[in-house]
């Protein structure tokens, strides 16, 4: 059989994505097991999961995936190089997987992409010189990033200055940096509808809607918000989030977590606040300086769904993804000197759910996996290595988090089995 792996948040999982998984098969043929490294309670831009890792799951299964893993907490919301070096990290340690899919806003430039991850596996001396002018010039780090590689790759500035592609030039760089043998070809996606599919915006409609003070959407919206939604989401989709509004509990949305993460003392402790992962460089000195005063402490901006605190602080020099990520690194203390959580790989492969075909995969993994297969939690006590019970340790934390967010305050992580399609 033959494998193909692609890394995702499905954050909501929409039209696009479905698509995507769709194209994978027309180039490769109808029998391709396809395997999704996906993220969990929390994605990497710093955000929350909308939905429930199961139920996203589920829903990535409906959608045509067979094998679904969960990328581990400490890698899900860190830099973009850090989440695909983890995610590229789970799919190779896998055994099965002969090939890796992305999207990207430049599918016609692969050769590209691909000489860029090349170009960053072993940033040149000449390179980092050029970095650091640009970087002196006054840009921020990715824009300067991208401009001084542009001396060397033709389009790489342009490239750089998407989202999609950004992650793209990262999966070729970790392939580079972690396959021991031959790397594994790699298929570059277009994007579909990319300005109505967008899972930015389908977040926004919904937080644009949610009530942070009560931490539900309010009924008279249930209709207008299932006609928004239609058009992009899949109908499985669409369901499973207006399930959950009607219930009243199974959603979380950036603006509630927003609320919770200012709740943290260490926002009031500027040496505390320094030793979290991403408050380097300026970080904490600015939220500190900003909580302190009181204009901005009592602005109704910070308590509102279109000003979340992150976009408060965020500067040119401090984008909004990274003073979130930083936020959430918070509200999860994961600290800097923390390596389990910052410098090592990944410790355990855990599967969240799988298809008849993807059964199949999965007792071949049983065989060819490097990393201990996890079905339920309860076998993170049988992890052999302190590092591999940190980041489960860290996998359960978020779990709890999220769940106290969406109001599922009762359920039990240990007792998740894998989802069956």
């Amino acid at each position: 059989m033959d494998t193909c792996g692609i890394i995702a948040e499905y954050n909501p999982l929409h039209r696009g994505h479905q698509q995507q998984l769709s194209n994978i098969r027309n180039k490769m043929g109808r029998e391709t097991g396809i395997v999704v490294c996906m993220t969990g309670p929390f994605c990497q831009q710093g955000v929350p999961a909308l939905l429930d890792k199961g139920i996203r799951t589920k829903l990535a299964l409906r959608a045509g995936a067979d094998l679904v893993l969960e990328l581990p907490q400490a890698f899900a919301t860190d830099s973009a190089e850090r989440f695909a070096e983890g995610a590229v990290a789970t799919l190779l340690a896998t055994g099965v997987v002969r090939s890796l899919a992305y999207g990207t806003e430049y599918p016609d430039k692969a050769d590209t992409i691909q000489a860029l991850g090349n170009f960053f596996v072993e940033e040149s001396v000449d390179f980092v010189k050029a970095l650091k002018e640009e970087l002196a010039s006054g840009q921020g780090y990715a824009a300067a990033r991208a401009t001084a590689s542009a001396r060397w790759i033709k389009n790489a500035e342009i490239l750089l200055q998407s989202p999609n592609t950004i992650l793209a030039v990262e999966y070729e760089k970790a392939l580079r940096r972690l396959s021991e043998g031959d790397i594994l070809p790699t298929i570059a996606l277009p994007l579909i509808d990319k300005e109505t599919c967008s899972s930015r915006k389908i977040r926004a409609i919904i937080d644009r809607q949610f009530d942070t003070r009560n931490g539900i959407l309010l009924p008279e919206i249930y209709f207008p918000l299932f006609n928004e939604l239609l058009p992009v989401l899949p109908p499985f989709s669409s369901s499973a989030i207006m399930h959950a509004a009607i219930e009243g509990r199974g959603l979380v949305t950036t603006s509630l977590l927003a609320r919770y993460t200012l709740l943290s003392p260490l926002l009031r402790d500027l040496d505390r606040l320094l030793t979290i992962r991403g408050m380097h460089g300026g970080l904490a000195e600015r939220i500190i300086n900003l909580l302190a005063n009181k204009d901005i402490k009592q602005s109704k901006y910070l308590h509102s769904a279109d000003y979340t605190p992150a976009q408060i602080i965020a500067t040119r020099s401090f984008p909004t993804s990274r003073v979130r990520r930083a936020l959430l690194s918070v509200a999860l203390n994961i600290r800097s000197d923390d390596v389990a959580l910052t410098d090592e790989k990944p410790r355990y492969i855990r599967v969240l759910g799988f298809s008849k075909k993807g059964r199949r995969l999965l007792s071949f993994m049983r065989h060819t996996s490097t990393l201990p297969v996890i079905t339920i939690a309860s076998q993170f006590h049988n992890l052999d290595s302190d590092i591999a019970r940190r980041q489960a340790q860290l996998d359960l934390y978020a779990q709890s988090l999220w769940n106290a967010l969406a109001g599922l305050n009762a359920a039990d992580e240990i007792e998740r089995i894998p989802i069956i399609i």
